[in-house]
């Protein structure tokens, strides 16, 4: 049984001087105190000493201990209608801390609890940070970002019999570094600190989960560009043999995959810029102690291998962009030999329509003349006149031959003009 243990959350968020002070000046109300009616819920006592508002549909307790324009601030913090409570320290590199202090529990249930604890916390920042860094979180993680590197340090001794438990809360065991003052203990995504004297390992806790949170970001954006790679290879293959109906789904995949790359490009610039001021600035202004516990895991390693990262994502990222850029070009190349072909056999097929719907017209116009030619010889017939005509003649012809003639001539002159009224009438509609 573990007696009070405190539990360190560590992520990045992308940040910077700016987003800095825009952070400090909305957790401190500076924006809004003009608006309290709008985005606060007024509670008993000073509206002022509570810090109370409402974003999106999270309610953010935020009480304010100390902060430095463009460099950091710390606060205390909490999900309305719950009692935990967070502190919360978050300063202008994008380390984000995240520390509760729990009443005694065991490593099994510390296990179930510390997810909660993540979810929680990422409840707790999501409506503080802007929307632009909510949206390059979003594109890179969903909705909330899950990962955040954990840290439980405790006063009591650890029973090595326990390390089984210990992994499932911090991962596969990679090292263990017993020191004078404690022990520490390295997982894959987080490290336990058994010490009396727990506030000698601030310094190294703070410094090496930042650190560590940043190889985990690096290594998730290394991942989601080999991920990228495979659709662009698979997009490459499906255009050698594509049908006119994948075009608009395969243009909306390449818009979604050059959505990600320019985040990724923009997360890219922030942690090279970090990295380089973490290199630059190695080791530390921290205790020997500290620098001590550092160098024996080798720390300036870790940093280099994140340059090297970075450096490998950099390059996969051009390669990404140009693969991308030139299956955009290929498939606005095919799109439109596509869409020529189709208007090229739509011109054809207009053609055989209007060649097919003249013909037509000419069989109609004959038809009525057919129609005049019976309805004349049927008039002749039935009048008994029939062997009166044959007895005049015109140019050698009989009378009967010129009457059926002219009757034809009518017929096929009013089908014309009923064809060109019908073609009239259709063409004004």
């Amino acid at each position: 049984m573990l007696k009070n243990p405190k539990i360190i959350l560590t992520e990045w968020i992308p940040f910077g001087k700016n987003y800095m002070n825009e952070f400090i000046d909305r957790i401190t109300l500076k924006e809004y105190q003009s608006k309290r009616k709008r985005y606060f819920s007024v509670g008993k006592g000073d509206i002022r000493d509570k810090g109370i508002f409402e974003v999106f549909e999270y309610k953010t307790a935020v009480n304010i201990i100390e902060f430095e324009p463009e460099t950091y601030v710390q606060f205390t913090s909490n999900v309305l209608d719950e009692d935990l409570s967070f502190f919360i320290s978050v300063d202008y590199l994008g380390r984000v801390i995240y520390a509760v202090e729990l009443e005694s529990s065991s490593l099994k249930k510390l296990s179930c609890i510390i997810p909660n604890l993540i979810l929680k916390s990422s409840h707790i920042m999501y409506p503080l940070i802007s929307s632009s860094q909510r949206y390059l979180l979003e594109i890179l993680y969903g909705r909330f970002k899950i990962y955040k590197h954990i840290g439980v340090i405790s006063e009591e001794n650890f029973n090595n019999e326990e390390l089984h438990k210990l992994t499932q809360i911090i991962g596969g065991i990679k090292k263990i570094l017993k020191l004078s003052d404690g022990d520490i203990i390295f997982g894959d995504f987080g490290i336990y600190i058994s010490t009396k004297k727990p506030e000698k390992f601030e310094n190294f806790l703070g410094y090496y989960s930042f650190i560590r949170s940043l190889t985990g970001v690096s290594r998730d954006l290394f991942f989601r560009l080999v991920y990228i790679s495979s659709k662009l290879e698979y997009i490459s293959d499906k255009l050698k043999k594509m049908d006119i109906e994948e075009i608009d789904k395969i243009r909306a995949e390449l818009s979604s995959i050059d959505k990600e790359l320019s985040v990724i490009e923009i997360v890219l610039g922030y942690l090279e810029e970090i990295i380089n001021i973490i290199h630059e600035n190695y080791p530390p202004d921290f205790d020997d102690f500290t620098k001590t516990i550092l160098e024996l895991i080798d720390t300036d390693k870790k940093i280099s291998r994140i340059r090297y990262r970075l450096t490998e994502i950099d390059n996969l990222l051009k390669s990404n962009s140009e693969l991308a850029t030139s299956l955009t070009r290929l498939l606005t190349t095919i799109s439109e030999d596509l869409e020529r072909e189709i208007v090229k056999q739509l011109a054809q097929n207009t053609k055989y329509q209007v060649a097919l719907g003249e013909a037509m017209e000419v069989l109609e116009i004959g038809i009525f003349g057919i129609y005049a030619l019976e309805a004349t010889h049927v008039l002749i017939v039935t009048s008994g006149l029939e062997e009166y005509f044959k007895h005049f003649e015109i140019l050698n012809l009989s009378l009967e031959f010129w009457i059926i003639l002219i009757s034809i001539f009518i017929g096929l002159y009013c089908g014309i003009k009923i064809i060109e009224y019908k073609k009239t009438k259709v063409l004004n509609s």
